[in-house]
């Protein structure tokens, strides 16, 4: 158990399960593509598992890695980065199982101490999974995910450029899902809208201002996949959801590449961008 992190030895038993679940799939012996598949259907199985302890949270997963995904694509990451920013995208909420429940569940305003619970679980969730060597980039983005632009988040306080690029993506995505799904009530396209519309309230302090006017861009045809109730739409390619796994739909325009494409198929040569450590802040 040392050998995942010691923070499994103070939480709960199903936490200690899903790492070492993850554990086991640093071992596999496969082929680049075959294993980045398995992985994803094996993780996104753990991940049902991890949001049938989280409250309110079925489906957060999947549909920030649809986001995150869109926006990954339409910035012209390569499929390696892509592929972290998945992993990453899917289990960024980990880090909420070593919180209290009563805590995570909370509606009303945290004390001053509940908070600083909550906000250990970027930090916890990257101690975890940095031991696992496919996730050591994944666990990189999931540690900065809840900086912020303004340089006012947590856990570091990082600011502006200086957090890296794939946190900054997985920051937007994951923003604008808690915004789309917060009035269940509310009819889909006026969620939609509206969240979009809070998201660019936001460009400048909370998120970098560049990541959202992009997403907005690509918004409008992630229209269908931004309600809470995503998760349980017709399924494509053997039960796994649209984007996520298979065939993904390309939305940005390309004329050289397919409307339809695979997850890691050879596609032409563009600018690639990587998804490396920022320096560190002076």
């Amino acid at each position: 158990m040392n050998s995942i992190g010691p923070a499994l030895q103070h939480y709960l038993p199903e936490l200690a399960t899903i790492v070492v679940d993850l554990l086991a799939l640093d071992h596999l012996r496969l082929p680049a593509r075959p294993i980045s598949d398995v992985r994803i259907v094996r993780i996104r199985r753990i991940v049902q598992r991890l949001e049938r302890l989280l409250p309110h949270h079925a489906g957060h997963g999947e549909r920030t890695a649809c986001y995150a995904l869109a926006l990954g694509e339409a910035l012209g990451l390569s499929d390696d980065a892509l592929l972290d920013l998945h992993f990453a995208a899917l289990l960024h909420d980990l880090g909420l199982l070593t919180v209290p429940a009563s805590i995570v569940s909370e509606t009303r305003p945290l004390s001053g101490e509940e908070y600083a619970a909550l906000k250990s679980h970027p930090r916890a969730a990257a101690e975890l999974l940095e031991p696992i060597r496919f996730l050591r980039q994944a666990a990189l983005l999931i540690a900065h995910h809840h900086e912020r632009w303004d340089g006012f988040g947590y856990p570091y306080g990082l600011r502006g450029d200086f957090i890296p690029f794939g946190s900054r993506i997985l920051a937007v995505a994951d923003t604008f899902d808690a915004l789309a799904t917060r009035r269940l009530s509310a009819a889909e396209e006026f969620e939609h809208e509206t969240a979009l519309t809070q998201l660019q309230t936001m460009a400048g302090s909370q998120l970098d201002p560049d990541l959202v006017a992009t997403f907005v861009r690509v918004a409008p045809a992630l229209r269908p996949y931004s309600s809470p109730g995503w998760g349980c739409a017709p399924t494509h390619s053997g039960g796994a959801p649209p984007f996520l796994l298979g065939p993904r739909p390309h939305f940005f325009g390309n004329s050289r590449m397919a409307s339809w494409r695979t997850f890691g198929e050879r596609r032409p040569m563009r600018p690639r961008k990587p998804m490396n450590e920022s320096p560190p802040r002076p």
